[in-house]
């Protein structure tokens, strides 16, 4: 049966470019220690999501309540193996799947909800803990009054030795995002994304339509950027975004 899989729009004033140290993916030669600008959730101007600096990467908010988060019969929901493609809200206007992460989920991480909102069993430790980059720049954000219906986290599979699937963030050989025309879809999925983009509604994709996108991405990807190892940006957040 069919898992469910994504496309989100974020809007590109949400987004910025940053200079990274990062282990990365060229042509399928692993560099450790490769320095370049990705695209990420803004920094310092709320919460960050999905969130890129950590191992493993997260994402909790950003249109989530939109999506299938909870058990169904027919395994249509999100889960481990379902794949998210974040994409700029901007090209999709003009007629391009221009994407800046591809979050491949490996776990799945409940939020406490009764009587009081808690953060996952996982990560409690975080709570209030002002030195934790994790609280300060993602999960602060639902106890301050934004996002208080969040009800999981999801962990991003990485990239591992051996491993042939893993999340990612796509770079062409501009190091630019991967960009491609909604041309190159099939009628069927061409018209699903489209019906969603007027509203920025997420488009729930089926498998065969995940490995359409994937194939695209193969296509025109130069960098698969795997693990952030230093930014040269670290500033505390204040306000959500998303």
């Amino acid at each position: 049966m069919n898992k469910a899989h994504y496309i989100i729009f974020h809007p590109d004033h949400a987004r910025q470019q940053t200079t990274v140290q990062a282990t990365v993916m060229v042509h399928d030669q692993i560099l450790k220690n490769w320095n370049g600008n990705i695209y990420v959730d803004r920094i310092g101007i709320g919460n960050e999501d999905p969130f890129v600096f950590n191992d493993p990467w997260l994402y909790s908010y950003c249109h989530a309540s939109q999506l299938r988060r909870n058990f169904r019969q027919d395994n249509n929901y999100l889960q481990a193996g379902s794949k998210i493609f974040f994409v700029s809200g901007q090209q999709a206007d003009k007629g391009f799947l221009t994407i800046d992460t591809v979050f491949l989920i490996g776990g799945v991480q409940p939020w406490e909800n009764k009587p009081n909102l808690k953060l996952p069993v996982k990560y409690q430790k975080h709570f209030h803990d002002n030195k934790s980059i994790l609280w300060r720049r993602h999960f602060r954000f639902p106890f301050h009054g934004s996002h208080a219906t969040v009800s999981h986290t999801y962990e991003a599979d990485l990239w591992q030795k051996n491993k042939t699937d893993f999340s990612f963030l796509p770079l062409d050989e501009n190091n630019e995002r991967v960009s491609i025309p909604f041309d190159k879809f099939s009628n069927d999925l061409l018209n699903k994304i489209v019906g969603k983009v007027k509203g920025k509604y997420p488009v729930l994709l089926s498998d065969s339509e995940i490995n359409i996108i994937t194939t695209q991405i193969e296509k025109r990807i130069a960098t698969k950027v795997l693990k952030i190892i230093t930014s040269n940006l670290a500033v505390t957040s204040k306000k959500a975004k998303c």
